[in-house]
């Protein structure tokens, strides 16, 4: 089991009469749920492209907690505050507040189990003291993030340092995103970028949940069922830098996004354009260079 603290980019409160249908109608995935739900989705622009993403809670009717790992508040609350008009609404930044502790790997459902008395199930929350629990989406296998004060947070792990828990880095846990195929946004997708590109569209995405902004994108993009680009792993040697170009031959075919590396190689995902790809052909740093970068996974 792995632990990692960390500090979440944007937790931010949504209250009031209409918080709601207000948040339902600028939000990808369907909130209507029970109090205890906690959804993961997108807050797209007009043209069905990707500013942010977030996990949004249900703590009481009309009372929401809206959590990111990486798309700062600064980007959120401004996109949601752009189309608050006559509703009741009241958006709380609570950023500078929040810690976090992911925590991942077997067993470790059980050891919060054990600290926490309780253990978060899919697409809910879990409230302890002043600690919120919700199953993660940082990595595909079990994982859970934990959102609270820094004393709270502080004191979870070392109890569960304490049952066997390994504290892992941010690189180690950055490779292990990264070999996994899980978007980190806006590194990986962004305001050029659509859901669909990042494999996101069955995981953040309701197609039967009615109208949100970026919706008819969406809905396009499932009755075509067409994208011309897609973020897959990558994998070679040496320490490229974000945003570095990838070639097949002369021809530019992608660019390298997020880059974790372990001794001499590295992994990295990659936006790779999908038109006259040859998977098996390898890449390289420089047009007509030698292919040192190979695809390991299409995400």
């Amino acid at each position: 089991m792995r632990i990692h603290l960390y500090r979440p980019a944007a937790l931010l409160n949504v209250t009031g009469d209409d918080a709601g249908t207000f948040l339902q109608g600028q939000f990808t995935n369907d909130l209507r749920q029970d109090t205890g739900a906690a959804v993961y989705g997108l807050w797209l622009t007009q043209k069905g492209k990707v500013l942010a993403d977030s996990c949004v809670l249900k703590l009481a009717e009309n009372k929401f907690q809206v959590v990111s790992l990486n798309s700062p508040v600064t980007v959120i609350q401004p996109r949601l505050e752009g189309y608050i008009v006559a509703d009741d609404v009241t958006l709380t930044d609570q950023t500078s507040q929040a810690h976090g502790l992911a925590v991942a790997g077997l067993r470790s459902g059980e050891m919060l189990q054990k600290v926490l008395g309780g253990t978060p199930g899919p697409g809910r929350f879990i409230k302890s003291g002043d600690r919120l629990a919700f199953a993660g989406h940082r990595l595909r296998g079990e994982n859970y993030e934990l959102i609270g004060p820094e004393s709270i947070i502080t004191d979870t792990r070392r109890k569960l340092i304490a049952l066997g828990g390994r504290e892992a880095d941010s690189g180690e846990m950055e490779f292990a995103r990264i070999m996994d195929a899980m978007p980190s946004i806006p590194q990986d997708l962004g305001p050029a970028d659509l859901p669909n590109e990042g494999g996101l569209e069955d995981a953040a995405i309701s197609f039967t949940k009615g109208c949100y902004l970026g919706q008819e994108v969406m809905a396009r993009l499932k009755t075509l069922g067409q994208i011309r680009r897609r973020l897959q792993v990558v994998q070679g040697a040496g320490a490229p830098p974000p945003l570095a170009p990838l070639y097949q031959g002369e021809k530019k075919v992608g660019q390298i996004r997020s880059v974790a590396t372990r001794g001499n190689e590295f992994v990295a995902l990659a936006m790779l354009s999908l038109v006259n790809l040859d998977p098996a052909a390898g890449l390289s740093l420089a047009p007509d260079a030698a292919a040192t970068v190979k695809l390991i996974s299409r995400g």
